[in-house]
């Protein structure tokens, strides 16, 4: 009988765990009282579908001439356009996403009485949840097939676990699992196998399919566009690698070309939205939110206590100590984590609401994590058995410290959005609250931003680390 090797074991431990994980959460339960999981960002993210299918009317008159305050109810959040239009806030890409599981579920509530079909009752976020399941064991064998080139056996499996479980890409998959991050997550991975196979071979088929990927990408946050220039710079790691890299496209012109129709075609579905609800081509539905380039928020963005990226995910310190090992071993990814990294922490830092809203540490960040990753694969090539080791105690550190903290916040021992120093080490071995005390006591503690002032690209904390 044939042995299962390592890294099948593992993404098989990964699927089962994340179902065991959300059938324990039950993310869904409060459902009847509240929308557990389409909220907020999902709420946008999603409502394109019970828009059509449900109302048929995405220009969303129903509105206006129902009696149920939508709104209230956490279901639609539509802005409103110069022409005096409503047009949703976010790009479609998650809505294509979630659209095979949103048809399966709307059939079973249509012909279930006992489900309302409604496009928000309990069953439309069970069938958006197991979803999340299904792009995410996608997501991670095709980040394995990166990985093995690189690796071997061992340290893909180590490198796998340690995503899932050592950030917060583990409660993005279970307990928030509509949000998008588990989702993009998935598509880079696709993407980056995709790049390994066209710099091997640029085919009709691979040029078409890379295309697609890198449109939806776009279509569910437009700054996923970064992909496109990291997968270009795929093995360039020289002066003279680039060149090459500039010879190569030159001589497949046709191909890239096609590539990029696609991903206009793609894209074109929400251009065409836009057109059509608004009068513009582009538009931007962020009204009253922007980027604030000359004030990136840099050291918060890392090491704040409200949402630091390296503080609620630790392990990605290990990132920045494998880069140097990447360029000593001329590793194919190298340069485009060292772009990622800049053009993201720089990107993202510079946004109004840099701690992006509620949520589990720096999510924005999840979306990079299948490339991230890849430098902690050096630190366990290392012969130096006292060195590998070394790594290896961290990296079971940092998974115990992620899931003990992912507690923490499904507890609401970590705050959604106001966590501070203060707070942070006074609850810092606490899973849950026990006492009305605590609570009050956590209240004094928290800090609380200012939306209003950071939309104006001001804060009354600029360093938050301290």
């Amino acid at each position: 009988m044939k042995k299962i090797s390592i890294v099948r074991l593992t993404l098989i431990a990964i699927l089962l765990i994340q179902i065991v994980v959300i059938l324990n959460v039950r993310p869904w339960k409060n459902a009847e009282k509240q929308n557990a999981l389409i909220n907020w960002d999902v709420t946008s993210y999603y409502s394109y579908l019970p828009a059509v299918f449900v109302h048929q009317d995405l220009k969303f008159n129903f509105l206006k001439n129902s009696t149920i305050n939508y709104a209230e109810k956490h279901q639609f959040w539509p802005e409103t356009a110069p022409n005096g239009n409503k047009v949703i806030k976010t790009t479609m890409g998650m809505s294509i996403l979630y659209l095979p599981f949103f048809l399966v579920a709307h059939a079973f509530a249509i012909l279930n009485p006992e489900f309302n079909a409604n496009g928000f009752s309990k069953v439309y976020e069970i069938g958006l949840t197991f979803s999340c399941v299904f792009y995410l064991i996608i997501g991670m064998y095709f980040l394995s097939k990166i990985l093995l080139r690189l690796y071997d056996k061992k340290i893909v499996s180590i490198l796998l676990s340690l995503v899932f479980l050592g950030s917060n890409l583990f409660f993005y998959s279970t307990t928030e699992p509509c949000m998008s991050h588990a989702y993009t997550f998935s598509l880079a991975s696709i993407l980056m196998y995709l790049t390994t196979k066209i710099f091997e071979e640029f085919e009709l088929k691979t040029a078409v399919l890379f295309g697609v990927i890198l449109g939806l990408l776009f279509l569910v946050r437009p700054t996923n566009i970064i992909f496109g220039l990291v997968c270009f710079l795929f093995n360039v790691f020289s002066w003279k690698s680039f060149k090459k890299r500039l010879l190569w496209s030159w001589e497949n012109s046709k191909l890239l070309a096609l590539t990029i129709l696609v991903v206009l075609a793609v894209c074109s579905i929400q251009f065409i939205y836009w057109k059509w609800a608004t009068g513009d081509w582009i538009f931007n539905s962020y009204v009253g939110e922007r980027f604030y380039f000359d004030r990136p928020r840099i050291l918060n963005f890392l090491f704040s206590y409200r949402k630091g990226w390296l503080v609620y995910s630790p392990i990605f310190i290990l990132s920045f100590l494998g880069l140097f090992k990447m360029y000593k071993n001329k590793n194919e990814w190298g340069l485009p984590i060292v772009i990622t990294l800049i053009t993201t922490i720089y990107l993202f830092s510079c946004w109004w609401c840099w701690w992006f809203g509620g949520g589990f540490g720096m999510r924005p960040m999840i979306d990079y994590y299948p490339l991230l990753i890849i430098p902690i694969g050096e630190l366990l090539k290392q012969k130096l058995t006292l060195l590998k080791n070394g790594v290896l105690t961290i990296i079971l550190l940092c998974i115990s410290f992620n899931l003990f903290q992912t507690l923490q916040r499904r507890n609401l021992v970590i705050h959604w959005d106001s966590m501070s120093k203060e707070s942070y080490w006074a609850f810092f071995t606490k899973i849950k609250m026990e006492k009305e005390e605590d609570w009050e006591r956590q209240e004094n503690l928290l800090k609380k931003p200012d939306y209003n002032k950071a939309r104006k690209g001001e804060s009354e904390y600029d360093f938050e680390i301290l």
